[in-house]
């Protein structure tokens, strides 16, 4: 409690680090190890390390909007579902106007593979916000206001996103797109005080764009794929770019304009 705020943020989010790699130790020991289980075992170690962190900080759950919540709480997870869904469904139409591919339905996809699918993306997505939008972001908005600390976070929460051999460019974008996802779920844990809303749009937007691609992909995982399409020019960038900038805009605005009083106070 008596360190500054910043060191407590990144004390907290360098733990988090560590569990991963505890996750994909533990979970290399077992014989179905795969996304699903190392999901499932980092939500499992991170839940732990944060409630430790509470209660060394003197807080509780209810104080980073981390409860089960009420039939309220539930409805904000079930419409930020929906509309991550939607989101991700009007990028992919706009890229798709122009970069002129088309979609098919994919015959191998394993359907028996669907429910393993959403289990695992919904504990990556709840282990993401619950690091990232939970505990930190609380205190520094307590200490720091509401734009220095999403603009913080959604710095780091742009280089989690980062992988190993990117051009600069590409790490640039990288921040860039994430990091105006980040401020987004930010504003809806800040509108709503709960994380429930923040981690249905995150998951509506990973797992549709899991199962819809937006550009063509050898692996095929999804339910359609792509084929066709003006992927390789100059303009390649902000065909991907822009589409997805325009909706994070729109449905920040409409968040904003949503809830007239916010749910977090300091």
């Amino acid at each position: 409690m008596k360190l500054p705020v910043l060191l407590r943020v990144l004390i907290y989010l360098g733990g988090n680090y560590l569990l991963i790699f505890l996750a994909q130790f533990t979970s290399g020991f077992l014989p179905f190890r795969g996304p699903l289980l190392f999901n499932l075992f980092l939500c499992a170690f991170l839940l732990i390390f944060t409630g430790w962190i509470l209660r060394l900080d003197n807080r509780s759950w209810e104080s980073i909007g981390c409860v089960w919540g009420d039939k309220h709480d539930r409805k904000l997870l079930v419409y930020g579902t929906l509309a991550g869904i939607l989101m991700l469904l009007a990028t992919a139409f706009i890229i798709k106007l122009i970069a002129g591919f088309s979609w098919h339905v994919n015959p191998a996809f394993n359907w028996y593979m669907l429910l393993p699918t959403l289990i695992t993306v919904f504990c990556s997505v709840f282990a993401q916000e619950l690091a990232f939008r939970g505990y930190p972001f609380r205190i520094l908005l307590e200490k720091w206001g509401e734009w220095p600390a999403q603009l913080f976070l959604a710095i780091l929460f742009g280089l989690m996103h980062v992988s190993e051999g990117q051009r600069w460019t590409d790490i640039l974008l990288t921040l860039l797109t994430t990091g105006a996802g980040s401020i987004l779920f930010g504003l809806a844990v800040i509108k709503t005080g709960r994380l429930h809303f923040a981690v249905g749009l995150h998951f509506g937007w990973n797992l549709a764009q899991q199962l819809l691609p937006r550009a063509q992909e050898p692996s095929r995982m999804g339910i359609w794929y792509v084929t066709g399409g003006h992927f390789n020019t100059a303009a390649s960038d902000i065909i991907w770019i822009v589409p997805y900038l325009v909706v994070i805009v729109i449905a920040y605005v409409m968040i904003r304009i949503s809830y007239k009083q916010e749910g977090y106070t300091q």
